[in-house]
């Protein structure tokens, strides 16, 4: 899925372009941070379209809060760094794999307590390959 709120995406540009030299990265390191390719990574301070993934990585990256880019392009004026409180509520930072495989685990016992354990490691090892796959986690976890 791509979005095509044009003046949302340049206003995400610059904020990110400005989280970057805040940061002190090249737009190459910013790019090798994310994971996404130098011409892709330009394509967000651009302001241009890209897969909602694309978001995703630089949240990552960035330790920005899930969801971050989006509500910028939607029309919020800044990015919301993960850990932060806003308007009352605490943004969680993103979790790794081995957080997200606990959850799903936590999850089954929970709901499914007869689920062997061969089958739960199985359903997490799903899970994070598909949160991976979505660019949600980072693939080097």
């Amino acid at each position: 899925m791509t979005t095509t709120d044009q003046e949302g995406r340049r206003r995400l540009g610059r904020l990110i372009a400005q989280r970057r030299t805040k940061n002190g990265w090249h737009k190459k390191q910013a790019a090798d941070a994310a994971g996404l390719t130098h011409t892709t990574y330009m394509r967000v301070e651009r302001g241009e379209s890209v897969h909602d993934v694309t978001y995703t990585k630089i949240e990552r990256a960035f330790g920005l809060a899930p969801g971050a880019c989006m509500a910028v392009i939607e029309g919020a004026t800044e990015l919301q760094q993960a850990g932060e409180e806003f308007e009352g509520v605490r943004i969680a930072p993103v979790a790794g794999a081995d957080a997200a495989r606990q959850a799903v685990q936590h999850a089954i016992i929970a709901t499914l307590p007869d689920v062997p354990a061969g089958k739960m490691a199985e359903l997490s090892e799903g899970v994070v390959a598909e949160l991976k796959r979505r660019g949600i986690l980072a693939s080097d976890d």
